[in-house]
């Protein structure tokens, strides 16, 4: 946990031979909630990754990712794929550690994550 493999990602769970991983922090991008998150794999495509291979969290990820490699986040809040309501969207605080909810039309970070074996 908390390894850089070669392409930038950052180990934030191993299990049964499967690690979650986090995209580095220069994919990250600010962007209101979407169901897509289409500028997201944009910018993952820009930098080289294969876009196919990623995610944007669920809310239960990305707390686990605060747990486990917190610094290696903006203290700032990061958007994830969980919905609230249709107005509102989860979302995980990496300053405070709060989970939280915010409306959809409110610009937040967004990191994607991928699932590789090992």
């Amino acid at each position: 946990v908390g390894d850089t493999l070669e392409d930038g990602s950052i180990v934030i769970q191993k299990s049964k031979g499967l690690a979650l991983l986090v995209a580095p922090k220069s994919t990250e991008i600010e962007c209101p909630w979407s169901k897509k998150f289409p500028e997201v794999f944009q910018k993952l495509k820009e930098q080289g990754f294969n876009p196919s291979q990623w995610f944007v969290p669920t809310k239960e990820q990305l707390e686990l990712a605060y747990q486990n490699i917190h610094n290696e986040f903006s203290s700032t809040y990061y958007w994830s794929s969980s919905e609230f309501n249709a107005t509102f969207a989860c979302l995980q605080c990496f300053d405070s550690g709060s989970v939280g909810a915010h409306s959809k039309s409110y610009s937040n970070r967004v990191r994607a994550f991928r699932c590789v074996t090992y």
